[in-house]
């Protein structure tokens, strides 16, 4: 009995060895599903999707299973039809990518010491440089000037504040109907030049965005297209995703309908971050006034210059 019961243990190890476990999901979920799965960790990097009887297959990493179990009744994981184990050669297997040419190692050294000694690209001055005093090699960070402008016009900023070229807190700015009035209600009927804009959706209540996150770590977030009233409905709370950032939540103070409950991109609770960028984001900055030609006018940042009043500018 002790030898049988080995036995089939063994075939059991065995059976595992020649199967892998998949989700089944139905295409029109797939992108959104594949972007879940991969950011929690739950899909294989060793092999790729395959259709398996009408439906996308991806496969599981281990112990994926649970966890997808748990968390079947949330979307997106309640579009999956079902967790299966079906043959490992029925998905492909993800090549390794090409190995790295090494250079000699003499030579590389020594294009090491010659190198310009330069700060670490994680590194920031502001605040007074560095969290440990003594291991920042840039210059601690001059306290930054604050100045109350009241009815300052142009000339006077351009005097006591432009021409000094260093950062400024300005406070005191009369910038007109958007300080109060750019409610969550009143930003999503803005007009935006862009038929939609990319934001960032986030599992977690932190975005891991690039320069402030680990080297060589995944980050924890995926892009998604959308209109900017949608993106305005997310990130207030009003449109059911789970509210983005500090202040989401109750929809803002516009008091509007927004229309139905928006369903989360990846789970309830994420979050967004939504980053302004030219029409081309490759080759354009960003331009607010002309994406966002209304609500331009209702905000005015600085006084009028002399050489542009009356004209529109």
């Amino acid at each position: 009995a002790s030898y049988g019961g080995g036995e089939r243990g063994k075939n059991s190890r065995l059976r595992e060895m020649s199967d892998v476990a998949v989700a089944l999901v139905p295409a029109a979920s797939a992108k959104a599903l594949k972007d879940a799965l991969k950011v929690r960790g739950w899909l294989s990097t060793a092999r790729r999707p395959a259709m398996v009887g009408g439906r996308i297959a991806f496969p599981l990493a281990d112990g994926a299973e649970d966890a997808i179990a748990l968390a079947a009744s949330t979307p997106p994981f309640c579009d999956i039809e079902a967790v299966e184990r079906i043959a490992t050669d029925a998905l492909a297997v993800k090549k390794a990518p090409p190995p790295q040419k090494q250079k000699p190692h003499s030579a590389h050294k020594a294009r090491v010491a010659a190198a310009p000694t330069r700060p670490r690209a994680q590194e920031r001055s502001f605040g007074g440089g560095a969290a440990v005093r003594g291991s920042s090699m840039l210059p601690p960070a001059a306290a930054v000037q604050r100045v109350e402008c009241g009815d300052a016009d142009y000339e006077w900023l351009q005097r006591q504040v432009f021409s000094g070229r260093r950062p400024a807190v300005l406070s005191g700015l009369p910038l007109g109907e958007c300080v109060g009035g750019w409610s969550a209600d009143r930003l999503a009927r803005a007009h935006c030049a862009s038929p939609s804009v990319s934001v960032h959706v986030c599992a977690s209540s932190t975005v891991d965005l690039a320069g402030h996150r680990p080297a060589n770590t995944p980050r924890n977030f995926v892009f998604r297209s959308m209109p900017f009233a949608e993106a305005v409905r997310r990130c207030s709370g009003s449109g059911g995703g789970g509210g983005g950032g500090d202040g989401g939540g109750d929809g803002g103070d516009g008091g509007g309908d927004f229309g139905p409950i928006l369903e989360p991109l990846l789970n309830a609770g994420e979050r967004y971050y939504l980053r302004s960028v030219g029409g081309d984001t490759r080759k354009e900055a960003a331009d607010f006034p002309r994406t966002f030609p209304d609500l331009a006018r209702e905000c005015n940042l600085l006084p009028p210059r002399p050489d542009k009043e009356g004209d529109g500018a």
